[in-house]
């Protein structure tokens, strides 16, 4: 893995299977209620599990109380230029609203596509770039 320094800070984390690494560091940085991952109906088959999996592994391991553990939610948006609409924004803000998800969630955009459908949609969004002929 290498990263890739902003403003003094290690922000930007590049590598292959980071799912691990991506779940385990925003969970001890980004302490929040809920992580909501985002993804496309392109990318969903190839990564979605891997990131629940390894969610689940690291909540249960730092929670062990339930009651107090955060939750990781996803939510798949169909792929391509209609989920850039207001309504498909509207969609997700759906979502949102009925996962009850506060300002103590953290939302990861999964996939190039989704991460410009979500561009300007939310003040802060953890983008994780992926290619499906990159291995797993």
């Amino acid at each position: 893995m290498h990263t890739i320094p902003i403003l003094g800070r290690d922000s930007i984390h590049c590598g292959f299977h980071l799912h691990d690494h991506i779940a385990r560091t925003l969970l001890t940085a980004l302490p929040a209620a809920a992580y909501v991952l985002v993804t496309d109906t392109n990318i969903a088959p190839l990564y979605l599990q891997l990131f629940h999996d390894a969610f689940d592994a690291h909540i249960r391991d730092a929670f062990p109380d339930p009651a107090t553990a955060p939750r990781f939610i996803a939510h798949v948006i169909s792929p391509g230029e209609t989920s850039k609409s207001r309504e498909g924004k509207a969609a997700i803000e759906d979502f949102l609203l009925a996962q009850k998800c506060t300002r103590s969630t953290v939302l990861l955009a999964l996939g190039g596509g989704v991460i410009g459908d979500l561009v300007g949609f939310v003040a802060a969004t953890l983008c994780v770039a992926t290619s499906p002929l990159l291995p797993r």
